[in-house]
């Protein structure tokens, strides 16, 4: 861990909000692209395209925003999440992502220092949060959003960790034990009991952590999607077979071992206990 003063992390948190203003934009319009798209597959330029037009307008009234109404995160709170032109509220989603965003790149220049592992680290952290606000509101894991994680990750090992082997074994692993997990549900209830994009999701995350992490990771990743969604079910009374998505528990635990290793020495005292 480096140690930072408050003044060197501000433009961190400023490119953070940056950033995470854009990805609120993928967040909301690769979705419905996704959807429209032949095999879920949209073309490079329909995806940029797409992403860069039309400009940032309300969803409501599609007014296009100015300048003043674009600001990251400040905007929003001078707005108090409003169009400025018919009052529709914008919903907590832009802000809770750019703000995670803006702690995201915090931390990483905190536990780092300016160095291409913060930057490394905040790309993972940056397409986590995505895909989590993506799975959350349509239970969906875009595999161009996925994919890129898999080389990034043997990136990652390569340069801080044990090498590509161990993150080529660290992804087979942990997709071979997801896929698993769902064919066995899928014989015992006749259903799917994880998407696709889960099962391509632990894959990426697994290069990243390496083979020895990966089993603290799923455990970690099933433990608290276990507790959250049994909270879930009770609290609103849905059925025990109502689909909920897994992805967020995956990117939080996956983040977790990423940024903090000694988690998995942690976890296995525990387990001895």
């Amino acid at each position: 861990m480096i140690s930072m003063d408050a003044a060197s992390l501000v433009p961190a948190l400023a490119g953070g909000a940056a950033i995470g203003s854009f990805l609120s934009v993928v967040a909301a319009r690769l979705p419905p692209l996704m959807l429209e798209s032949a095999h879920g597959q949209p073309s490079v330029s329909k995806l940029i395209t797409t992403l860069s037009w039309p400009s940032s307008h309300c969803g409501s009234c599609k007014t296009p925003l100015s300048w003043r109404d674009n600001v990251p995160l400040l905007s929003y709170l001078m707005l108090k999440g409003r169009c400025r032109h018919c009052q529709a509220a914008y919903g907590a989603g832009y802000l809770l992502l750019e703000l995670s965003c803006v702690a995201a790149a915090g931390l990483c220049v905190y536990l780092y220092g300016w160095t291409a592992q913060a930057w490394l680290c905040f790309s993972l952290l940056a397409v986590l949060l995505t895909l989590t606000a993506i799975d959350i509101r349509e239970m969906l894991l875009p595999d161009i959003l996925v994919f890129p994680l898999l080389p990034m990750g043997i990136l990652f090992q390569i340069l801080y960790g044990e090498g590509a082997m161990n993150a080529a074994l660290g992804a087979m692993a942990a997709f071979l034990v997801l896929w698993a997990i769902d064919a066995l549900y899928r014989l015992a209830r006749h259903q799917n009991g994880l998407g696709g994009g889960d099962v391509k999701l632990a894959g990426a995350l697994g290069a990243w952590l390496g083979l020895s992490q990966v089993p603290f990771f799923l455990i970690a990743a099933f433990a608290s999607g276990t507790i959250i969604m049994s909270w879930s079910l009770l609290r609103t009374r849905a059925r025990s077979d109502t689909p909920l998505p897994f992805g967020p528990f995956l990117a939080l635990s996956g983040a977790a071992f990423v940024l903090f290793p000694q988690l998995t020495a942690i976890l296995r005292e525990l387990l001895a206990l």
